[in-house]
């Protein structure tokens, strides 16, 4: 089943002039995504070797980054962090973009999919997502955000 997505949501990402890609309203739509309640987060943002991956021979698969955030006592961001560190975020430098470290949303298309913010160097601040499958490796300088432990 879709579900609507979220009207409120969008319209409050639009009227800041943040685009949202057809691909993050589409995540928004699925079961799986919850907008959240209303509470105050820390989040943290690394580089991928920030979590202990050192070995440009040996990249880490989202599974094994995933599971180092858990077992350095953090938590995956949940599905309506993507939107609120958007909204949240209106000073982003441009040409600064980063990953959700997040549970993937299925998308439409059966996709796992996860949120990207960032701001293109022309200025356009946008949510965006990316397909992270568990096993595909990524680099050393990838930057993850996850939420610190309470």
């Amino acid at each position: 089943d879709v579900i609507p997505l979220h009207p409120e949501l969008l319209a409050e990402l639009k009227s800041q002039n943040f685009f949202v890609s057809d691909w993050a309203k589409d995540i928004m739509s699925q079961p799986a995504w919850k907008p959240g309640k209303k509470e105050t987060v820390k989040f943290a943002r690394v580089k991928v070797r920030d979590l202990g991956f050192t070995d440009p021979k040996k990249l880490p698969t989202t599974a094994e980054i995933w599971v180092r955030i858990r077992e350095l006592g953090h938590s995956l961001c949940e599905p309506g962090d993507g939107p609120a560190i958007r909204l949240a975020l209106k000073d982003q430098p441009r040409g600064d973009y980063f990953w959700l470290a997040m549970e993937q949303v299925t998308g439409s298309d059966g996709s796992p999919i996860v949120f990207r913010v960032g701001r293109d160097d022309d200025g356009e601040s946008w949510l965006n997502t990316f397909w992270v499958y568990p096993d595909v490796e990524w680099r050393l300088d990838r930057e993850v955000v996850f939420r610190l432990r309470k």
